[in-house]
């Protein structure tokens, strides 16, 4: 399997709530954000298996948004596929907000 490294879109689905965003995976690290939220930690690849171990914090106060796990600050980890070069797939949980599952699509922009 490629290596992961790159930018990439990331959409995330909760059952109340989704939302969209970008994220740079690059020599261990994960770094991106959306329009209130930004998020930095890092990730490891075994094969297709990848896993992030991110903290994600509020940056902008829109009253229109809302942040998908309700909090201004979370840690958040992923467990996910790289199904194909440009495309990976995954569940994401936060101990700061244990009853929110999330779905992650993670689509490859350019190396």
């Amino acid at each position: 399997m490629k290596n992961i490294d790159g930018l990439y879109t990331v959409e995330f689905v909760t059952p109340a709530l989704r939302g969209f965003g970008v994220i740079s995976f690059a020599g261990g690290r994960a770094r991106g954000g959306d329009s209130i939220i930004a998020y930095d930690g890092t990730y490891s690849q075994a094969g297709s298996d990848v896993a992030l171990e991110l903290e994600a914090f509020r940056h902008a106060h829109k009253n229109d948004m809302v942040p998908v796990f309700g909090k201004e600050h979370v840690s958040i980890a992923v467990n996910a596929k790289l199904l194909s070069n440009d495309r990976i797939v995954g569940t994401a949980a936060s101990r700061d907000a244990p009853d929110i599952p999330m779905k992650l699509v993670f689509t490859k922009l350019r190396d």
